[in-house]
């Protein structure tokens, strides 16, 4: 929930988090489920803030998010380039881009090129005969989409807007001066991990690597001999990679017995580092090379990244992600959202903020609700309950 009006400063005023199965596949079970989850979050935030919630901006990290750079051109109508112009070279790209049973969520234009002329970020006025387009295109699948905007539909809201999970978490953390440079969004999140990577002209890639938290948890899980839940408190409480942790500290992790049920063990932290750490490491190098075959590799690839979601909060990853990737990497927590940008929500929270950024940079101001004045109680809730949800939903996911 955003309280946004032109006089009044940009506040999260609620927050509302379940834990929902995935419906990329489309299942009547799955779609339940996620459909009342969604209402219940979406009830949590509207009571913390007071005010009714009828309208979402979502985002979508499943499986089949992908990217490419296509190639358009259309010739001019007048004897200068108008925004028809513009659009007519925009359309010829997404038409060299067939995606059958796969839907556009961004087509972000990177360059203009004029009658074979050098690349321009704004062909707007100039004169010509032939406008050409170079533009990244985000696709995915139309199915899980349609199932998503069904779900929300479902728990009684309508769907302003889909975007990119790692594209809105981008939108939260990363400084305009990273992006100008070239930055890597890596969302370490429970199911997937998201990669977003950014040049001056803006947004050369997108996808989701299905690879995450729950696979961390599983490795986990074998190693001690014990049950996935039991894995992920340890994790959460315990986990850490690489050297973050004195390998000798000794720490309670229960494991199955021979009947069946959890006792009460004991193990080496050094254990918990040396099973998580090649998992993760794998991970990253799947990332470096999807980022390789997609031709964004050396200098003309990103030159730092930015970790978010709840796997950023462990111990050591930032160092091993630094280690592996080859470039600087920190921490990135969102800015410049009341309510998100004191730390108390974190990395978790990046695609969450990232959707309020996106509303807000979309957004007429004529539209925003003058009368609603949130309560001093609403605004201390917001706080309060972004610390309690924060760890909450670290415990479910990650």
């Amino acid at each position: 929930v955003l309280d946004l009006h032109p006089e009044r400063p940009l506040r999260v005023l609620g927050v509302g988090h379940q834990t929902a199965p995935a419906i990329a596949s489309g299942k009547p079970a799955d779609f339940d489920a996620c459909a009342r989850a969604i209402e219940v979050a979406i009830n949590e935030a509207a009571a913390m803030a007071g005010a009714p919630v009828g309208r979402v901006v979502a985002s979508y990290s499943g499986p089949g998010l992908s990217s490419r750079i296509v190639r358009g051109a259309a010739r001019v109508k007048g004897a200068l380039i108008s925004h028809r112009d513009i659009e007519n070279a925009v359309d010829e790209a997404m038409k060299a881009a067939p995606a059958p049973q796969l839907s556009f969520i961004h087509v972000e234009p990177l360059r203009y090129i004029i009658d074979d002329g050098e690349g321009i970020p704004d062909p707007l006025g100039m004169p010509g005969k032939m406008l050409a387009v170079e533009a990244c295109i985000v696709t995915a699948p139309t199915e899980a989409l349609n199932a998503l905007k069904a779900c929300i539909r479902q728990a009684g809201a309508e769907v302003e807007d889909i975007i990119a999970g790692p594209h809105a978490a981008a939108l939260s953390v990363l400084t305009l001066e990273e992006r100008a440079d070239g930055a890597l969004l890596l969302d370490l999140g429970a199911g997937s991990i998201g990669v977003a990577a950014f040049a001056g002209e803006g947004l050369v890639h997108c996808e989701t690597i299905a690879a995450g938290g729950v696979r961390l948890t599983r490795d986990l899980a074998m190693k001690l001999q014990t049950t996935f839940a039991a894995a992920e408190r340890v994790k959460l409480h315990f986990g850490a990679v690489g050297d973050a942790c004195d390998p000798r500290e000794a720490i309670q992790a229960p494991k199955l017995g021979l009947d069946g049920r959890l006792e009460a063990a004991t193990t080496l932290r050094g254990v918990i580092s040396e099973t998580l750490t090649p998992r993760l490491v794998e991970m990253l190098l799947a990332v470096r090379d999807r980022l390789n075959r997609a031709g964004f590799a050396g200098a003309e690839g990103p030159q730092r990244a930015v970790i978010v979601g709840g796997g950023a909060l462990i111990p050591g990853v930032r160092e091993l992600a630094a280690e592996t990737l080859g470039m600087p990497v920190r921490v990135g927590r969102p800015f410049e959202l009341c309510g998100f940008d004191h730390g108390e929500a974190g990395p978790a929270y990046a695609a969450a903020a990232g959707l309020l950024r996106h509303r807000l940079d979309n957004t007429e101001f004529d539209a925003a609700d003058a009368d609603y004045q949130p309560s001093l109680a609403h605004l201390g809730a917001s706080v309060r309950n972004a610390v309690h949800g924060m760890w909450h939903w670290l415990r479910e996911n990650f």
